[in-house]
């Protein structure tokens, strides 16, 4: 059977296999032509869409450029210029003895084509690129869920007031040993100044010398006192200040699929 070329919606006769001399089992030609006939049938009732599948059907059986230039007509019939544009091309290519006039026409349409196949890249550009910018989009979003979605921090604090008194107590501390430490200064020097007026001439019935030596006296007791209290308030300080810290917890709260996941941590 003699394939034929599909010009406009009129059927002409006159194309021949691809190569000359291919030897093609009959049986496949057969099944070539039963497409093609139906093939043909949908194009003239304007189905050329139905049209379609059924050429490339024949064409994937005997590999004759006429089916190219047939699905070409189809898919410029239901305005698909790029694949129009495409099986026009390939039928060129393929149909290196097709008939000048034939070729001249085939050329024709695709000129008329282009400037629809640009714009159509044009429009597949725009959408890709919207589909790019939607996806970073998504990404980002994401990104920011799982960000807000991880484990969160909170710090309870039962000790501020007992390091609060630890500093106050300690600080206190700190000024009572400074004062031990001026008395005791003070009591030494009065002491001193006892011993070099006794090696002179030592009168303790002296309302002065008796004067002096209970002031150092004195001294030498606010200094115990200064001292010993202040150490003790620096200790006692310090102790509350290390309570206080053990008294901090860090709680994690961690996001899950079924709720949220509690630790807890103290810090010293």
């Amino acid at each position: 059977m003699t394939r034929r070329l599909i010009l406009a919606c009129v059927l002409v006769l006159g194309a021949s296999p691809a190569i000359a001399g291919d030897k093609i089992d009959p049986g496949t030609q057969a099944k070539a032509d039963v497409l093609f006939e139906k093939a043909q049938g949908n194009y003239q009732a304007g189905q050329f869409q139905a049209a379609i599948p059924l050429f490339q059907e024949a064409y994937n059986l005997v590999h004759d450029p006429v089916y190219l230039f047939n699905i070409a007509q189809s898919y410029r019939k239901v305005l698909d210029c790029e694949n129009a544009f495409d099986f026009y091309t390939r039928y060129l290519n393929e149909a290196t003895d097709a008939d000048p006039k034939q070729r001249e026409k085939v050329q024709g349409w695709l000129r008329e084509l282009q400037p629809c196949v640009e714009q159509r890249q044009k429009e597949h550009d725009a959408v890709k690129h919207a589909e790019d910018a939607e996806k970073q989009r998504r990404a980002e979003e994401l990104a920011r869920q799982h960000a807000a979605q991880g484990p969160a921090f909170t710090e309870i604090d039962h000790g501020r007031n007992l390091r609060l008194a630890g500093l106050v107590t300690g600080g206190a501390g700190v000024v009572g040993f400074g004062i031990g430490v001026l008395f005791a200064i003070h009591g030494r020097s009065l002491k001193n100044e006892l011993a070099d007026t006794c090696r002179i001439n030592c009168d303790w019935s002296d309302p002065a010398l008796q004067a002096k030596d209970d002031a150092g006296q004195r001294a030498n007791t606010v200094a115990a006192i200064g001292l010993i209290g202040g150490g003790v308030a620096m200790l006692a300080g310090a102790g509350l200040y290390v309570w206080g810290r053990s008294k901090v917890e860090t709680v994690q709260i961690t996001p899950s699929t079924t709720g949220a996941t509690v630790s807890a941590r103290f810090s010293f």
